[in-house]
């Protein structure tokens, strides 16, 4: 079984275009969605929102269109994430050291 399946981590990427999504659901019981990036910018500097639902009835509908994001998703490995280009690990940290400043 891959590692990241171990601890019950699952990412996908999605196939069709951008999805700039911004939700969690647990269990179709609660569920947070919004604009908030889950960084300290975002929390302080920014002017985002995101809602928390404590019910089933709000809960679910939302756990249903993740569920089909992730059937239009490839799921990514742990090994795959490991071994991509050196090109790839510049870039994504070149946009980490620069991102305070966009």
């Amino acid at each position: 079984m891959p590692s990241s399946q171990r601890v019950g981590v699952r990412l996908h990427r999605y196939r069709d275009r951008l999805l700039h999504a911004k939700n969690v659901s647990i269990d179709g019981r609660i569920a947070v969605i919004g604009s908030s990036n889950a960084d300290v910018r975002s929390f302080m500097l920014n002017a985002e929102i995101s809602l928390i639902l404590h019910d089933e009835a709000s809960a679910g509908p939302l756990a249903d269109v993740q569920r089909g994001h992730i059937r239009r998703s490839d799921q990514l490995l742990l090994e795959e994430w490991r071994d991509r280009s050196g090109l790839s690990r510049f870039s994504e940290n070149l946009a980490r050291l620069v991102s305070p400043l966009l």
